[in-house]
C-alpha cells in the first residue's frame, strides 16, 4: 500500500482556512486538516475508490417512463424502470409545479426506489417530471410528463358520513317577476347586491351576489354555486353534485294575468258575513286572491281559507263575520299570482354548521 500524499489543492484549501484563524490556533488546525486529508487518501488507497469514482465515473441510467393520472383530489404516479444490462438499484426523484417550465413553485419529493407514488392535492392542476440515478448523486436529465394533469376534487363518497353536509351559508334566495319570465336573486343576509358567507366545517368563504334571469315562473328549484356562477337545478340530488356548493331552495314567483273570479257576500243577522259565494271561478290562478268588501256601513269581516284547483277558485271558507254589512255591498277580487317562497342557508348556531334549509 502506498503512503498517501496530500494533494496540492488540499494544501491550498487548508491554508486558506487556517489563515483566517487566530495565530495561536493556526498550527493545531493545520495539523488536524492535513491528518484528515491524509486519512481520506489512505481510505481511497485501501478501497481502490477515488473521489472521482463517486461522481463523474458513475454512469447515468437510461430514462425511466412516468405516467400520471388524477382523480378524487389526488395524483397517481406510475414509474416504469428502463431495461438495464446489469440489474442495479435505481433511484427516482419526482418534482412537480403549476407552470410548465418549472420556473417557480417547484416541489421536489424525496428520492425513492418505489415505482408507485401518490400525491394528494385536491383541486390542483400540475406538471410532473422525473430523473433517475444509481447513487442519488449523478442524475440523468429530467423527463417532463406530457401535459398538465388535474387532481379533481374529493368526491362526497370519499368523505366521512356527515362531511358532505358539514356546511351552510348565510344567504337568501328570492324570486321576482320579470315580464313573462322570472328572476332568481342570490344575496347575503344584508339584502340585495350583498355578498353571502359560506361556512364549511371551520372555514369561511365569501360568495358573490347574483341574479339569474329567464327562469321558468312557478317552478321549484335548488340553487348551487360551481365556483364561477350560480346554477339552478330541478332536484336536491342534482344540487348535491360534487362540483356544486349547495345554496338553497326557492319556489319561483308566478307571472301572467289570470282571469279573476267573481265573489259575493252571504249575509246573516245584524249584517254579519256568514259565507262567500263564488259566482265565477276564474282561470289561470297561481296563488290566493285578495277579497276586498266595498261597504259604507259594515266592518270586521274577513275571508277564510281559499281552495284553488287547476287555476280556479273553488270555494272560500267563512272567516270573521263582522257586522252591519248591507245587501248592496260588493266584493272586489285582485291578486291570484303566486308570490314564490324564498329559501337559502340557515342562520349560524344551533345546527353544528350543517345545511338544513334545502
Amino acid at each position: 500500500m502506498s503512503t498517501p500524499s496530500i494533494p496540492p489543492s488540499h494544501y491550498d484549501l487548508i491554508e486558506s482556512v487556517v489563515n483566517r484563524l487566530p495565530a495561536n490556533a493556526q498550527d493545531d488546525a493545520r495539523n488536524l486538516f492535513q491528518a484528515f486529508s491524509a486519512g481520506i487518501g489512505q481510505l481511497q488507497n485501501a478501497t481502490g475508490v477515488s473521489g472521482a469514482a463517486n461522481s463523474s465515473n458513475v454512469p447515468t441510467p437510461p430514462q425511466a417512463t412516468l405516467a400520471v393520472a388524477g382523480a378524487n383530489g389526488a395524483f397517481s404516479l406510475s414509474i416504469t424502470n428502463p431495461k438495464l444490462s446489469t440489474p442495479a438499484p435505481l433511484w427516482h426523484e419526482i418534482s412537480y409545479s403549476s407552470v410548465p417550465n418549472f420556473s417557480s413553485g417547484v416541489t421536489t419529493m424525496p428520492p425513492t426506489q418505489s415505482t408507485s407514488v401518490n400525491v394528494n392535492a385536491p383541486g390542483a392542476t400540475l406538471y410532473f417530471r422525473i430523473r433517475s440515478s444509481y447513487n442519488q448523486t449523478v442524475w440523468n436529465h429530467y423527463a417532463v410528463y406530457g401535459s398538465a394533469v388535474s387532481a379533481g376534487l374529493v368526491s362526497s363518497e370519499a368523505t366521512s358520513e356527515g362531511g358532505a353536509f358539514n356546511q351552510t351559508n348565510l344567504g337568501t334566495v328570492t324570486s321576482e317577476a320579470s315580464g313573462s319570465s322570472a328572476n332568481v336573486n342570490v344575496q347575503g343576509a344584508s339584502g340585495p347586491l350583498t355578498s353571502l358567507v359560506r361556512l364549511k366545517g371551520s372555514s369561511q368563504k365569501v360568495l358573490p351576489s347574483a341574479t339569474v334571469i329567464g327562469v321558468t315562473p312557478g317552478s321549484n328549484l335548488f340553487v348551487g354555486f360551481d365556483g364561477l356562477q350560480y346554477r339552478l337545478q330541478p332536484t336536491l340530488a342534482a344540487v348535491l353534485a360534487d362540483n356544486l356548493t349547495p345554496i338553497g331552495k326557492v319556489s319561483v314567483v308566478d307571472t301572467g294575468t289570470p282571469v279573476l273570479p267573481s265573489v259575493s257576500l252571504v249575509l246573516g243577522s245584524n249584517g254579519s258575513v256568514i259565507g262567500w259565494n263564488v259566482t265565477n271561478q276564474g282561470n289561470g290562478l297561481s296563488g290566493p286572491v285578495t277579497l276586498t268588501i266595498n261597504t259604507s256601513t259594515g266592518a270586521g269581516a274577513t275571508a277564510g281559507t281559499q281552495t284553488i284547483q287547476n287555476g280556479k277558485l273553488i270555494s272560500v271558507a267563512p272567516g270573521n263575520p263582522g257586522a252591519n254589512y248591507a245587501s248592496g255591498d260588493t266584493v272586489t277580487v285582485t291578486g291570484g299570482i303566486g308570490g314564490g317562497t324564498p329559501g337559502g342557508g340557515t342562520a349560524a348556531g344551533g345546527n353544528g354548521g350543517r345545511m338544513t334549509d334545502v
